[in-house]
């Protein structure tokens, strides 16, 4: 949210300063003079001020989630224990909108309608954040976990399945749904807000993906 808040502080006062300047030959003046036109234009102040911002974060879910192993004990050919292991893991995925992928070719500008159409980058789920200390292990107990090494290896092998088991689990329908709402939004506000600054008090945004 803090993230999200300093994009749109940092767009809003982009528009006040090209609000400010009077006609379009001095908004481009405005624009080149702060150093954020890579093309003379308003819109081109906002999507340079939009690429610099990189990763946009627009959600943030905490999942939870059951990874399972087990290892077979054997005497020569013989298994004599199967020891099953079951950690229960929480985890925080990130989900990000690549803001430096947006091109000029992505906006286009209607200007009798004041409506700006934006096609954005796809919503990314990051690697998830798992955190360790606060998971729950069950584990089968017998002679085999006391007198080899069957715990230790499970637990290293329950660490190598869980991002695989997450990153499926944060690409869900539902949660990536929730995310392209929430990009969706966060983009309007941030494209829309300098545009107003601008005397563009009646502008719609569109965003598409």
């Amino acid at each position: 949210m803090k993230r999200l808040l300093s994009i749109i502080g940092a767009l809003a006062l982009i528009g006040v300063a090209l609000g400010l300047a009077a006609g379009p030959e001095r908004r481009q003046q405005a624009c080149i003079s702060i150093g954020l036109c890579e093309r003379p234009d308003f819109l081109g102040a906002m999507l340079v001020s939009v690429q610099k911002q990189q990763k946009l974060l627009v959600l943030t879910a905490r999942l939870v989630l059951p990874v399972s192993s087990a290892r077979d004990t054997t005497f020569g050919s013989i298994t004599v224990a199967t020891t099953r292991q079951t950690a229960i893991l929480p985890a925080t995925v990130n989900y990000v909108v690549d803001l430096s992928a947006l091109k000029s070719s992505d906006l286009n500008w209607d200007r009798e309608t004041e409506t700006l159409r934006v096609q954005r980058p796809p919503v990314r789920p990051m690697p998830a954040s798992i955190d360790w200390g606060q998971a729950q292990t069950f584990e089968d107990s017998g002679w085999q976990t006391a007198l080899t090494g069957v715990s230790a290896n499970l637990k290293r092998d329950n660490e190598q399945k869980a991002p695989g088991q997450f990153a499926a689990q944060a690409g869900a329908k539902d949660l990536l749904a929730m995310a392209d709402h929430a990009a969706d939004q966060a983009l309007e506000t941030s494209f829309r807000m300098p545009l107003v600054a601008a005397g563009f008090t009646d502008a719609k945004v569109i965003v598409s993906r």
